[in-house]
């Protein structure tokens, strides 16, 4: 049974109602007392699971008496438990055609015909005359609503098919057992899935990563450190791939029979596996997770008390502390009576792809996109369409950064019906909001070794972090998610070192080339020095803009940390106007800066100021780029007690 991916059970009953009848032979219609008298051995091969004989058996006495339309309806029924819809449909017909307000359940067997024979129009008909009866049951009166709900569906889809050209991921990744459930850092250069191995009781799901070596993928390798005896499976990765949340079942002491967990690798092996505890983790089944891209929300599936149907969607904040907060369910938007799947949320931190059974659809589980609006609730879920969609299981789905490609797995281009991973290009109407990235690596500016620093995105127009990394350890990369439509600073600080800082401008941002960054920071010692790159003033001023503050603080931070450490803070202009106005201007905007660090406590025995105008450019003053370089803060460090 595959742990991580639930799929509902198909129970194996079969005409409750003719077994009841079966107990009063005189109330089978059109029936002589020689079939009557056989009918019971067909009753007694339908409870052996003997359809096969059960249905050659029904076709001897109806060849006998063609009137016997209990036969008919039986015969019908077995046809489509058997996969043998054209004959089920033709069976059941016949039994209406005999008397068409004999028995409701010929409408309903002939609508499940009809459905499994693309037949649309004619299923929701079956349906719609089913429901005009009296004596039919709750649970098929939902079935039936939601047959005429998914024909309608179907109709208007198959009609406007959306562009879908799937390709088979890599055959690298792909093997003849099952693979699911994938994730993918945001340069789209790894890949790490769920690969089932073995079969029945000796199954086991583990974690396999695959990377992108001059555009191909490379042999999926196992992810050492972080698979185990146990099943792992469904895991969210973070776009800088540090960080991966997923799922073990049956594990000692966990919460109940599937809980999340998580690690992190900040250099070249995966930490030991923490769960995340309660209250996301219960006694109940908690899977498929989904973290968003600056790792403070987390979106699973669980069979938890208090939901809307069998397995829901449920979303918890991360804390100051780092405690999650009381789950949520996601609404009648997103869950219904049925089951809900594989959520993913993007980047972009609106848009949310998830599968389902109970959504008007294809059939089965069919993937649906939400919108999160203003006040924090979801648009109404919108089916992905035909023929991404079909009458299988569709899940697993993921999107890349950019929008422009969606993963998925599915079992409905092999022939022996095992999962594979596939990719292909997402239709504009169905992507996500734009969202480039941040990439590079952070070294010491001299020694050129790798550091383990702190990278910040803040909104400058909010002050919040919008995305957050760590750099790895060993190598010093790095990989920020960064949604456009806004403004941007980004902070990179480690211990020892002065801080180093950027802006980006994406409220116009169209192309979807990422950033490359190379980062060096200086070690902390006299004479080093830093441009203050999020320092803003009114044009022609040196009124400090509130976008400043951003900056200002962290600064206050670094002497903070360094109670020690002397600054002396320089302005600088370009070679626009007046030499003396200029040299006027940027003291001015120099001790701006100065007495916003004095006015948050700290002490002007550590601070001087400066302006130095036009002197000390850093590019040319003949283009506006160049100028723009030359208009600059810095500090410099001035003195360091021993």
């Amino acid at each position: 049974m595959k742990r991580h991916i639930k799929h509902c059970s198909i129970l194996f009953l079969l005409l409750l109602s003719f077994q009841g009848q079966a107990q009063n032979y005189s109330s089978v219609k059109n029936a002589s007392k020689k079939i009557i008298s056989k009918f019971d051995d067909v009753k007694k091969l339908i409870m052996q699971e003997n359809l096969s004989d059960a249905a050659r058996m029904l076709e001897q006495l109806i060849e006998s008496e063609p009137e016997f339309i209990d036969g008919w309806l039986l015969l019908g029924e077995l046809y489509k438990e058997e996969g043998d819809f054209k004959r089920g449909k033709l069976a059941l017909q016949k039994a209406i055609a005999l008397d068409a307000e004999y028995s409701s359940k010929g409408y309903f067997f002939l609508a499940e015909c009809a459905w499994d024979l693309d037949e649309y129009e004619e299923c929701r008909a079956a349906c719609e005359k089913f429901l005009t009866f009296r004596d039919i049951s709750k649970q098929r009166k939902i079935e039936a609503e939601r047959l005429i709900s998914n024909s309608t569906f179907a109709i208007s889809a198959v009609a406007s098919p959306v562009p879908f050209e799937p390709k088979n991921l890599s055959n690298n990744i792909n093997t003849n057992a099952p693979e699911y459930l994938p994730s993918l850092t945001g340069d789209e250069q790894t890949i790490v899935f769920t690969r089932r191995l073995g079969s029945g009781r000796n199954a086991n799901e583990d974690f396999f990563q695959s990377d992108k070596i001059e555009n191909e993928w490379a042999e999926a390798r196992p992810l050492e450190g972080v698979n185990s005896p146990y099943n792992e499976g469904a895991q969210a990765m973070t776009p800088d791939g540090s960080t991966i949340y997923f799922v073990v079942c049956d594990k000692p002491n966990g919460f109940g029979s599937c809980d999340i967990y998580y690690t992190q690798n900040p250099g070249t092996q995966w930490s030991a596996p923490i769960n995340v505890g309660s209250p996301v983790c219960t006694n109940a089944w908690e899977s498929q997770p989904s973290i968003s891209a600056d790792g403070k929300t987390l979106f699973f599936i669980s069979t938890r008390t208090g939901g809307k149907g069998g397995s829901d969607l449920w979303i918890s904040n991360k804390q100051e502390n780092g405690k999650w907060t009381i789950p949520v369910n996601a609404g009648d938007s997103i869950n219904t009576l049925g089951d809900e799947k594989c959520p993913f949320i993007h980047p972009d931190g609106t848009t949310l792809y998830f599968s389902s059974n109970s959504h008007p659809g294809m059939g089965k589980d069919d993937i649906y996109f939400s919108h999160k609006k203003d006040d924090g609730t979801w648009s109404k879920a919108r089916n992905l369409g035909y023929p991404i969609n079909t009458k299988n299981d569709e899940n697993s789905f993921i999107v890349s950064l950019d929008g422009h490609h969606a993963y998925f797995s599915s079992d409905r281009f092999k022939t022996n019906r095992d999962m594979d991973l596939y990719y292909f290009e997402l239709y504009k109407e169905a992507q996500p909001a734009s969202v480039t990235y941040l990439k590079g690596k952070v070294t010491d500016a001299f020694s050129s070794e790798a550091i383990s620093a702190n990278l910040q995105l803040i909104d400058l127009e909010s002050g919040k972090v919008s995305g957050e990394a760590i750099s790895n350890a060993t190598k010093g990369s790095y990989l920020i998610s960064i949604p456009t439509g806004k403004d941007y600073a980004l902070n990179v600080s480690a211990k020892g070192y002065l801080f180093y800082s950027e802006n980006f401008s994406l409220k116009d941002y169209i192309d979807q080339e990422p950033f490359l960054i190379d980062v060096q920071l200086q070690p902390i010692k006299t004479g080093s020095s830093v441009v203050l790159k999020n320092i803003f003033f009114e044009t022609d001023s040196y009124t400090l803009k509130n976008e400043s503050k951003v900056e200002l603080d962290k600064l206050i931070a670094l002497l903070k940390e360094n109670p020690s450490m002397k600054i002396e803070i320089s302005g600088y202009t370009d070679n626009q106007g007046d030499i003396g106005y200029n040299v006027e201007l940027s003291k001015n905007r120099a001790n701006s800066v100065y007495d916003y660090l004095t006015e948050h406590a700290v002490s002007e025995a550590r601070l001087s100021y400066k302006g130095y105008g036009e002197s000390k450019p850093k590019a040319s003053n003949d283009t506006e780029e160049g100028r723009s370089q030359n208009r600059r803060t810095e500090f410099t460090v001035t003195g360091m007690k021993p």
